[in-house]
């Protein structure tokens, strides 16, 4: 979704915010400026388990165009982490994802010694 957005800031003023062509176009009203922000659509790395399936990671594109802290005007990776949110920028994002391809190795590692249909 590409053009503008208006956002309603405490007190009732309107602003129009540019919104970013990744930007999943959900933005709350009410909030302080330094606290409207962009969020693109969340990904899920789901477990299926006896009980159901199970959230393990999710993960989006974040940007908080008026922040006070100037790193956080550009877009980063928002990542929840065991229900933590750590805002990661791409090397960090690259890291994270390599350190799950090494980890993947090491589970199928790990259910190789396993009897086929356990579990």
């Amino acid at each position: 979704m590409s053009g503008t957005v208006a956002v309603r800031l405490p007190g009732g003023r309107l602003l129009e915010v540019v919104e970013p062509d990744w930007c999943a176009g959900a933005h709350e009203d009410g909030r302080a400026l330094e606290d409207v922000f962009h969020e693109g659509p969340e990904m899920h790395l789901e477990v299926a388990t006896r009980h159901g399936p199970y959230r393990v990671l999710a993960a989006s594109v974040v940007q908080y165009p008026f922040a006070g802290d100037a790193a956080r005007r550009v877009p980063v990776g928002s990542v929840d982490l065991g229900g933590e949110w750590f805002e990661l920028d791409a090397a960090g994002l690259v890291g994270l994802a390599d350190g799950l391809a090494g980890y993947a190795r090491r589970l199928r590692e790990l259910a190789s010694v396993l009897p086929a249909g356990a579990g």
